[in-house]
């Protein structure tokens, strides 16, 4: 059950990696700003596929990471009930 969680961290560090340090090339020719003005990323994040990626890795170890945490849970629980049963 280590090993599940150990590969759940795995695949939460690696997407998280992926998210935030994968390179984005970034072209803009809709519109120009206005002529006082100049354009700046502030509030923007562009999802590209490799961010995508990141974030569905990261989203699937959390969820591995929880269920494993929670089964581990329940049969530990499970366990002290029986022990009170036999009594």
């Amino acid at each position: 059950m280590w090993m599940l969680l150990g590969a759940a961290a795995i695949l939460v560090l690696v997407g998280v990696g992926l998210l935030l340090f994968a390179p984005v090339s970034f072209g803009w020719f809709a519109y120009a700003p206005l002529s006082s003005e100049s354009f700046s990323f502030s509030g923007m994040y562009p999802l590209t596929p490799e961010r995508t990626v990141g974030a569905g890795l990261a989203i699937a170890g959390l969820m591995l990471a929880v269920g494993a945490s929670c089964w581990m849970l329940g049969r530990r629980a499970g366990r002290r009930d029986q022990s009170r049963l036999k009594e």
